[in-house]
């Protein structure tokens, strides 16, 4: 049975094997972070509609603003 913990781990150890094989920047592994919490939000918020805000608030303690600005949005 697969529990929210479970695919949690799952999302993270499948970035990670793309973490621990090529050499990225901090962008690209915050932006890699930031999609694991898309996808695990995804699973478990399947209405339609989701935004990146909703999934900021959901994962980080930061604003979405201040997300945003990670890339310079």
């Amino acid at each position: 049975m697969l529990t929210k913990e479970r695919i949690e781990q799952a999302v993270n150890e499948g970035a990670d094997v793309v973490l621990d094989g090529l050499d990225l920047g901090d962008r690209d592994r915050d932006l890699l972070g930031l999609t694991v919490c898309a996808i695990v939000y995804q699973i478990f918020h399947p209405a339609p509609g989701s935004e990146l805000d909703d999934v900021i608030r959901e994962h980080y303690e930061d604003s979405p603003e201040e997300v945003r600005k990670w890339w310079d949005w």
